[in-house]
């Protein structure tokens, strides 16, 4: 099972707040597109933790470009968190990161230009009426899930950003502590380490420009001032 490439993990065992036990296993599983999986594999792996649901937090356009390969029986639910694409979160054609180095290896200065600024995206995801709409709307689905006794997996394209702040959302509607909720999204960092590595070496050689792949390690690794960005901005507007 392809759990490191997926960055799959379950969310259970994380401590509730007052010594109550931990989130129960087996109900929340956040990854990565599952389009990197054939359909046999996906089968497998939707058996192996029995999963009933699949909530995709892609826009539209990455989710029939990239398509989950879903056996027939799982519930398949689109709840995008962002209207457009951007260039290192979101993954339609054209907007990937390394097609977008490829076009524009010669010209770094542009590339620059096109890196987002995450905070920003992370703010507007937790702030903006739309984002905020969205997340209760995963979050609500996910609780439901739950309660009855339906394992679901959410994802976007490399499970680190939409997914990890709707994994925030989720675990601060347990009132879980912000500690717990930074130490998760971290978990990524173990995933993606090695994956980053190669990705910013072809960086390097493509580009030879040393502020160009700083950026593009930043972009694929998870930023712990992000994710402490979106729980402040989202604790002041709850």
């Amino acid at each position: 099972m392809k759990t490191r490439e997926l960055n799959l993990r379950d969310l259970g065992g994380i401590p509730l707040p007052e010594g109550n036990g931990f989130l129960p296993a087996g109900r929340y599983l956040r990854s990565g597109k599952l389009s990197v999986l054939r359909k046999d594999e996906c089968e497998k792996l939707c058996q192996r933790y029995h999963i009933g649901c699949v909530i995709d937090l892609r826009t539209p356009i990455e989710a029939e470009e990239f398509p989950d390969p879903l056996p027939d029986g799982v519930e398949y639910v689109s709840i995008p968190l962002l209207k457009d694409k951007a260039v290192g979160i979101t993954h339609e054609t054209g907007s990937d990161p390394m097609t977008v180095l490829r076009k524009m290896r010669k010209n770094p200065e542009q590339i620059m230009e096109l890196m987002p600024d995450f905070k920003k995206l992370y703010i507007d995801i937790v702030t903006s009426e739309d984002g905020k709409r969205q997340l209760d709307k995963v979050v609500n689905k996910l609780r439901r899930n739950e309660q009855d006794g339906i394992c679901t997996l959410f994802h976007c394209t490399a499970g680190k950003d939409r997914t990890g702040i709707v994994t925030m959302a989720l675990l601060k509607s347990y009132g879980i502590s912000n500690h717990e909720i930074v130490k998760d999204y971290l978990i990524t960092n173990h995933n993606a380490f090695w994956p980053t590595i190669k990705k910013c070496l072809v960086v390097a050689i493509f580009t030879r420009n040393w502020s160009v792949v700083k950026a593009a390690y930043h972009a694929f690794m998870a930023d712990k001032e992000l994710i402490e960005t979106a729980i402040r901005y989202y604790d002041q507007t709850r």
